[in-house]
């Protein structure tokens, strides 16, 4: 193993906990020899969901307590009683939309804050779900629900609409995939 690559963990300790995350503070030594201390976050997995409907895209517009209003895929958090990332990103995609059911295709994962956090967040893809109500949480109650075409869903992630680094990596690996 490549040397600069290892940190060695020596003692951890809960520094703050809250009912969605825990911040610890590791004793370590660092890759160059030197003790240190390094500060992490333990959250739940997420989930993003690209839904395809009729050819178009849905993303969802939300106002965001520390973000403002920002555009994003469908997603939310891969809750303790789901079983897997497919049952999370199917409960999210219903709760914010409506849409159900489809053809659904996992698209990998990955670290949005690796310095930071280990939680991922996980891509799924799914292809002319079902609609029916959507049953949105009360913090999602001021949701609205786009359908973009996929070149319009680009334009809005190169112009910053789309402000969710996820919903922007998720684009780009599920339009890549349907071509």
């Amino acid at each position: 193993m490549d040397q600069r690559d290892v940190w060695t963990r020596h003692g951890r300790r809960k520094a703050w906990t809250t009912p969605r995350f825990t911040v610890w503070e590791d004793d370590v030594t660092t890759p160059d020899g030197r003790p240190g201390r390094y500060d992490w976050v333990e959250a739940p997995d997420s989930v993003r969901v690209a839904a395809f409907v009729d050819g178009h895209v849905l993303v969802i517009e939300q106002h965001h307590y520390l973000a403002g209003v920002t555009w994003q895929l469908p997603g939310g958090s891969v809750d303790p009683q789901d079983p897997d990332s497919e049952t999370a990103g199917r409960r999210e995609l219903a709760e914010e939309t409506g849409h159900h059911g489809g053809r659904w295709t996992d698209l990998g994962s990955l670290y949005p804050l690796p310095g930071l956090s280990p939680a991922r967040v996980h891509l799924w893809q799914v292809e002319e779900p079902d609609a029916k109500a959507p049953d949105p949480e009360p913090t999602e109650a001021d949701l609205i629900v786009r359908r973009l075409e996929p070149h319009e869903a680009v334009a809005a992630a190169l112009d910053g609409r789309v402000a969710c680094a996820p919903s922007v990596a998720l684009l780009l690996r599920s339009l890549s995939s349907l071509r």
